[in-house]
């Protein structure tokens, strides 16, 4: 109950921080719409002007490996070192404005810049990794039960089993999905603390977020799922363009929750 009460708090604050802003915060949505649909596709581009050209080519050292698999490849690693700064920056963006900070659109853009783009995208690919590894491990029963429902079926197997097994496997992929997700909210406050102290090692933000997470990432993780019907409600009743900024915030604001709770007991 505590929790839901602390959540909701959170969201009335959040909702506050959003008068006057909705433009700009509008505008935050339309950006990265854009990007991530340009850069998502990038490889549509470089298909047309591989197709329009003829070009072709193999690699000595991997002849097996079409010139358009490597190519596309390229692309999608620009793509990654392209958006990871901007999410970064986005997310700093937000907490910012949680501070009562009123940044400017370029801020999102701040990330681009010397060190803080190669710290960026290192810190961004950093806490994915993390991310994939816990989900690999808690889907891990759910894809070895999956790989013998395949077997089965090669095999042989009675539709009474088959319902069972897959009524079974599609718990345990909701179920690893679920604590997966929970799970990695350890590295929740990791993108903030080393805004914070950006002269820290990636290494030692991710070990401090773990610490301070500890016990906390249910709550942090509700927060987050309760805004699914908010999104869900997108698509009838509630713009995207008041949903995003308004989660936005209010996770944010959570952020600067836990770490002033930390602050006061340290």
């Amino acid at each position: 109950m505590g929790v839901i009460c602390i959540n909701g708090r959170i969201k009335i604050y959040s909702k506050a921080t959003m008068l006057n802003q909705y433009s700009k915060m509008s505008l935050v949505l339309a950006i990265t719409v854009l990007l991530y649909l340009f850069f998502d596709n990038s490889y549509v581009l470089a298909e047309v002007a591989l197709n329009s050209t003829g070009f072709d080519f193999t690699l000595p050292f991997l002849p097996a490996v079409p010139g358009k698999v490597i190519i596309f490849s390229f692309f999608g690693v620009l793509s990654y070192v392209f958006l990871a700064p901007f999410k970064y920056g986005r997310d700093i963006w937000f907490y910012e404005n949680a501070k009562k900070n009123r940044l400017s659109i370029r801020k999102l853009f701040s990330f681009y810049k010397g060190r803080k783009l190669y710290y960026s995208i290192k810190f961004v690919l950093s806490v994915q990794l993390r991310k994939l590894l816990i989900y690999f491990l808690f889907s891990l029963p759910a894809t070895v039960l999956t790989v013998y429902i395949f077997y089965a079926l090669r095999e042989g197997v009675g539709r009474n089993l088959l319902f069972v097994l897959s009524v079974g496997t599609t718990v345990l992929y909701i179920c690893s999905f679920f604590f997966s997700f929970v799970f990695s909210q350890r590295y929740f406050l990791a993108p903030f603390l080393y805004y914070e102290n950006d002269y820290c090692r990636v290494r030692d933000v991710l070990s401090l977020s773990v610490k301070i997470m500890d016990k906390r990432c249910f709550e942090t993780a509700f927060l987050k799922l309760s805004f699914a019907g908010w999104f869900l409600l997108c698509i009838f009743i509630f713009p995207t363009f008041y949903v995003y900024p308004f989660y936005k915030l209010s996770v944010s604001t959570k952020t600067l929750s836990l770490l002033t709770n930390t602050e006061n007991n340290a």
